[in-house]
């Protein structure tokens, strides 16, 4: 019984800390974001499909922005975490973001973001603008 403890608290502390991870990659993307030029408009937008990491304005184009980061080189580029089911998901969201804030048709752009986080160095941040579309 200890033993299967122990390996869900484990579990708990690698949940908490890939949470942590990804808050902290979110943050690292907004300031990065607002850098070149963009307005975030909102954070964390969740509907019962799931969530928009950030929604941006870039001039005139709306941006749904997904945040990817790692805390090694591990798993590949962030940004190939974002696969096709992935995207059908985002678009799905993106619409009912737009339904939901009244927006009607504006152009929207899908952009991703990866950030990684090399231990003892800066953190290192790929913008991919237009990553994917409809």
């Amino acid at each position: 019984m200890a033993a299967k403890v122990a390996k869900f608290l484990g579990w708990l502390r690698t949940l908490r800390r890939t949470s942590d991870l990804g808050r902290l990659g979110e943050s690292v993307a907004a300031r990065e974001l607002e850098r070149r030029g963009y307005q975030i408009v909102e954070r964390r937008w969740r509907s019962r499909l799931g969530e928009i990491d950030i929604v941006a304005r870039d001039g005139e184009t709306l941006v749904v922005v997904e945040v990817k980061a790692r805390s090694g080189e591990d798993y590949g580029p962030p940004a190939d975490a974002v696969d096709a089911v992935k995207q059908r998901r985002l678009v799905r969201l993106a619409k009912a973001y737009l339904r939901a804030r009244r927006l009607g048709e504006p152009r929207v752009r899908f952009d991703v973001v990866g950030v990684r986080f090399p231990s003892g160095e800066a953190p290192r941040v790929e913008v991919l603008r237009n990553a994917f579309g409809e």
